[in-house]
């Protein structure tokens, strides 16, 4: 049986953390699920190097980090392709990748500019490494909590930082070269783009709002503003009214990551994974869990139109 994989941080990135599939336990405290942003790729990574799904991984936002491996390792990087590299060669995407003790993975700068990524569009990667990343449990999650400052690494709720050493739970293949090479199959890949349509069920607060909210929700598209992080994403377009003033604001009612609010304002917010429990506003509808992934990768700037599940 091998050692634990360890893996040495030179740099952290613009915003890099411990993600997994979230702390349901949580939500009798008033706090957030939390967990990975694309909960697809999540489980994609962790597939690929022969994990369960509710390993921790890295969540990788825009600008990735620079990480020294001082063992050799199995890993896999999913999600939007920021360019990986081991010692400046490029690493495969959905792949699972045998890292050699000594080498640096790191990853390219982004032009993120819409149209011209060749492809290359999102926001999020994950990286994961055979054996999940070891740390403590919160309420059962080893999630990144930034908030409230709890999960994660150390249990600290924080980004990774330069000389952190990163570990991961006891390893159970023989050897990692032999699992390497296994590609995640391409018609499971998401279509991740700038402008993106998903599906939402309507409700439950229809009597909240005019007949031509749902008009205008499913007719036009709609832009990510530059409001827009782990909570959720405030979006711009045409007006979904309510009936009332009175109606704009509810008492406080379950949320959940998808679930699309309408303040006062009449211009939606899509809650994402660091969504409160509970909220005011009406929710005028749902995007359908699987379509989340594609949200989750959109940046500012980006469009998304909605379409109905009825």
């Amino acid at each position: 049986m091998m050692n634990r994989i360890e893996v040495e941080v030179l740099d952290p990135g613009l915003q890099t953390t411990f993600q997994d599939l979230g702390r349901s336990a949580g939500r009798s405290y008033g706090i957030p699920p939390g967990g990975a942003m694309d909960r697809f790729a999540h489980r994609a990574a962790n597939e690929l190097v022969r994990n369960s799904p509710t390993e921790a991984t890295l969540e990788i936002t825009l600008q990735g980090p620079r990480l020294l491996f001082n063992t050799p390792a199995l890993i896999s990087i999913t999600g939007a392709d920021l360019g990986p590299m081991v010692n400046d060669r490029p690493v495969p995407m959905w792949m699972s990748v045998f890292v050699r003790a000594g080498q640096v993975l790191s990853f390219t700068p982004r032009n993120l500019k819409p149209g011209l990524t060749g492809g290359k569009w999102g926001g999020r990667a994950y990286l994961a490494v055979h054996g999940g990343l070891a740390a403590p449990q919160s309420l059962d999650s080893r999630s990144t909590y930034l908030r409230a400052k709890f999960g994660g690494i150390k249990g600290e709720g924080r980004t990774i930082q330069p000389g952190d050493v990163l570990q991961s739970n006891p390893p159970r293949l023989r050897s990692f070269a032999e699992a390497a090479g296994r590609l995640f199959p391409a018609n499971r890949c998401p279509s991740y783009s700038h402008a993106v349509t998903v599906r939402v069920q309507p409700g439950p607060y229809q009597e909240h709002f005019q007949s031509e909210a749902y008009t205008h929700l499913f007719g036009q598209p709609y832009r990510v503003t530059t409001d827009a992080d782990r909570m959720g994403f405030r979006l711009e377009g045409p007006s979904l009214p309510h009936v009332s003033a009175a109606l704009a604001e509810i008492p406080a009612c379950g949320a959940v990551f998808g679930s699309i609010q309408v303040p006062a304002n009449g211009q939606p917010i899509i809650l994402m994974a660091d969504h409160q429990v509970t909220g005011g506003y009406p929710i005028i509808g749902t995007v359908l869990s699987a379509d989340l992934p594609l949200v989750a990768q959109l940046l500012p700037g980006d469009e998304i139109r909605f379409v109905t599940t009825e």
